[in-house]
């Protein structure tokens, strides 16, 4: 990874959708320290998890999608993390080649609900381990709750579903990772998504390259006409072939 400083750059993982382009520091920063305190899924919180499934290298194994919830007498929010925790410590002890990215949303009832993205693992031994699991966590001994992660009341489906496609990981990302929310009654949450098992996430190698003023312009330029903006700042991040652009770009030497 090359030291940037001041010059500009562009930034991007191999075989990857991310690609940045900045002018670099100014000295001046802007934002950036210590962050304040938690209070829901915000737009910044959501930018930074799909930027970080965007580091996932294109044609990687395609990943497993998991729904978790709770019973009718469900936990605090912070109980329901902390079961969160457990199963995820099991699934690491019982899988270790598992690598997850999470999220925390509430139900509409007021009950916590989990969404994953899984990569490492097979779907037939999840479709049998995980609604076990999870029942044995945070089941409370009612049977319904095992019985609905296992896909028993229609229209409901199993709670582990095979991603077809990589047109597929974005849409579960959009539409079940990506929704934002405000905190609500919920208070002391913490984060709202992170990642178990970094290393087994197929993530696209970092790469960033200083570049001439004119190649940052070019490629800032077709960066605002890629996402149909009129205008950037001091530098912009787009969803994209990134290895096509580079190349495409001539950005690196």
């Amino acid at each position: 990874m090359t030291d940037i400083g001041c010059d500009p750059y562009v930034e991007w993982n191999e075989g990857a959708s991310r690609l940045k382009a900045s002018r670099g520091s100014d000295g001046n920063q802007v934002g950036g320290g210590r962050r304040g305190a938690i209070e829901g899924f915000s737009v910044e919180s959501r930018r930074r998890l799909m930027f970080k499934i965007a580091c996932v290298e294109r044609d990687a194994r395609l990943p497993l999608f998991i729904t978790q919830t709770f019973p009718g007498e469900f936990p605090s929010v912070q109980e329901a993390k902390w079961e969160l925790k457990l199963f995820h410590e099991r699934l690491k002890y019982s899988f270790p080649s598992a690598g997850l990215i999470w999220k925390i949303e509430p139900q509409d009832r007021g009950a916590a609900h989990f969404h994953s993205l899984a990569w490492g693992v097979g779907l037939d031994e999840m479709m049998e381990w995980v609604p076990k699991a999870w029942y044995e966590i945070a089941g409370q001994g009612d049977i319904k709750h095992l019985n609905f992660h296992q896909g028993k009341y229609s229209p409901y489906r199993h709670c582990v579903e095979q991603v077809r496609s990589f047109r597929g990981v974005w849409a579960y990302a959009s539409k079940y990772l990506g929704k934002t929310f405000e905190v609500g009654s919920w208070k002391g949450v913490g984060r709202y998504w992170g990642i178990i098992n970094r290393e087994n996430i197929p993530f696209g190698i970092l790469r960033v390259e200083t570049v001439r003023v004119k190649v940052l312009n070019d490629v800032l330029r077709y960066q605002r006409r890629f996402a149909h903006l009129r205008a950037f700042g001091r530098g912009m991040t787009i969803f994209c072939d990134a290895d096509q652009w580079v190349e495409r770009l001539k950005i690196t030497p």
